[in-house]
C-alpha cells in the first residue's frame, strides 16, 4: 500500500475549530459547549487536542457553522492518516498483513499437499 510521506503534520480539527470559527467570532469554550449542546470539557479536549473528532461532534459542528460533516471528518482522518504513516511501531504491524492473494495461494499450497 503505498502512502504520501507529507512531513508536516495536517491541521487539527481543534486547531481549525479555534482558529477559524472560534477567535473570529469571538466565541469562548463555554459558549461553543452551549450552541452544541455538549458539556464544556468535550468542547475544551477537541480544541486543545486532546481528543478526536467524532462523527456525532462532526454533525454538530456543521449544523452551527453552516459547513459540512464531510469538512469536519476529512481534517481529522487527515490528521489520523498522517498520524499513523509516521507511528514506526504500526509501521512494523503493518508490514506483518498478509494480503488475500497470498492467504489464497498458502491455502492452494496446502489443499495440493494434503
Amino acid at each position: 500500500m503505498a502512502f504520501t510521506n507529507s512531513t508536516r503534520k495536517p491541521t487539527t480539527p481543534g486547531d481549525i475549530l479555534l482558529n477559524e470559527f472560534l477567535e473570529p467570532l469571538h466565541l469562548k469554550i463555554a459558549d461553543l459547549a452551549e450552541m452544541l449542546n455538549v458539556h464544556r470539557n468535550s468542547v475544551s479536549a477537541l480544541v486543545n487536542n486532546n481528543r478526536k473528532l467524532t462523527t456525532d461532534m462532526a454533525v454538530r459542528l456543521a449544523r452551527a457553522f453552516d459547513t459540512t460533516i464531510e469538512f469536519w471528518l476529512n481534517l481529522q482522518l487527515n490528521v489520523d492518516i498522517w498520524e499513523i504513516q509516521h507511528d514506526e511501531r504500526m509501521q512494523a504491524e503493518h508490514q506483518q498483513i498478509i494480503t488475500a492473494a497470498e492467504m489464497v495461494e498458502r491455502k492452494k499450497a496446502q489443499q495440493s499437499v494434503a
